[in-house]
């Protein structure tokens, strides 16, 4: 593997790619990585709906309860009459 140096990044768009990480739960390094992955167009060809629909709420406004993907197979719809 290689490494990358990006010299004179504004303190804002750090601050950005931190929140992201720290939202994400990986390091700045990985978060990086997985923006440049996704900006390449290689990791958005295994992400599924619900990750993608995840990914346009601010890290601000999710919570618990968001939830978009359901893990397992996903049953027939309750019959409400």
């Amino acid at each position: 593997m290689s490494d990358l140096l990006v010299r004179d990044i504004d303190d804002d768009l750090k601050r950005l790619i931190e929140d992201r990480a720290r939202a994400h739960r990986r390091s700045l390094s990985d978060e990086v990585k997985a923006l440049l992955r996704e900006k390449l167009g290689n990791a958005r060809d295994n992400r599924k709906l619900g990750t993608e629909m995840f990914s346009f709420v601010l890290p601000e406004d999710r919570g618990d309860d968001l939830v978009f993907e359901v893990p397992g197979k996903v049953g027939p719809p309750p019959d409400l009459e």
